[in-house]
């Protein structure tokens, strides 16, 4: 199973990307960025494409759930 998500703020400079990819690796399964988009100022928001892959539904479910927590959609 193949997920695609993104994730909008300040995800850079608050790590939020990083600690997003690590947990979901922590879970046994594959994530990794595909597209980020790094605002030029610091008020400016970044922006990231990522892919969550999974053997079944109940891991990909609960790694949809740790994004999601932290703002993906």
């Amino acid at each position: 199973m193949i997920k695609k998500m993104k994730l909008k703020g300040h995800i850079i400079d608050s790590l939020i990307l990083s600690k997003l990819l690590d947990q979901i690796n922590e879970l046994g399964l594959t994530c990794y960025a595909t597209e980020v988009l790094i605002g030029k100022r610091r008020e400016d928001i970044s922006e990231a494409t990522f892919i969550i892959e999974a053997d079944n539904n109940d891991e990909m479910e609960k790694a949809i759930e740790l994004a999601k927590k932290q703002g993906a959609y």
